[in-house]
């Protein structure tokens, strides 16, 4: 088992060439808000459906609330919200994980697994950053995306001081 629980088989997703080199970052890529996004394949634990979610009152909106994940209480957050841009079809939820902490992404689409064309990350501008949530622009063989970072996604839940 590699380790992820989803209702699509991975070889669904577009297939990485057998000939590329291994040690090439590999990223997941997203659509949210229409922006393409990545997530470092080393971060994602799981790829859900989308589902309905318990509200939290007092929560920011862009905090959808809280979901069973087989006895485990996640919070899944809308990023499209948090990152400003517009509301998609939210079909799915990325679970990313970062020091043990765990957290559910509402995204609008699962598109593929890439590998990065190089493995510089451009930095973006702070305005479009979203208070440091936007690690950087990856550059991928069919173009860029938004990279992710689950340790920033995950900064406003930390309980440990």
């Amino acid at each position: 088992m590699n380790g992820f629980h989803t209702p699509t088989r991975w070889s669904t997703l577009a297939s990485i060439e057998e000939s590329a080199d291994p040690a090439a970052p590999r990223y997941l890529i997203t659509k949210v808000g229409g922006q393409r996004v990545a997530w470092g394949m080393g971060a994602v634990r799981e790829i859900l459906p989308s589902r309905p979610v318990t509200r939290l009152p007092g929560s920011p909106s862009w905090v959808l609330g809280l979901l069973n994940l087989r006895g485990s209480v996640v919070t899944v957050v809308d990023l499209a919200g948090r990152l400003g841009l517009g509301a998609g079809a939210a079909q799915s939820v990325i679970v990313v994980e970062d020091g043990g902490r765990v957290i559910g992404v509402r995204v609008d689409a699962v598109e593929s697994v890439a590998l990065a064309e190089d493995a510089s990350v451009d930095a973006v501008e702070a305005a479009r950053s979203a208070e440091g949530l936007v690690a950087g622009m990856v550059r991928l063989r069919d173009g860029t995306a938004l990279l992710m970072d689950a340790e920033l996604i995950l900064r406003p839940f930390r309980t440990d001081g």
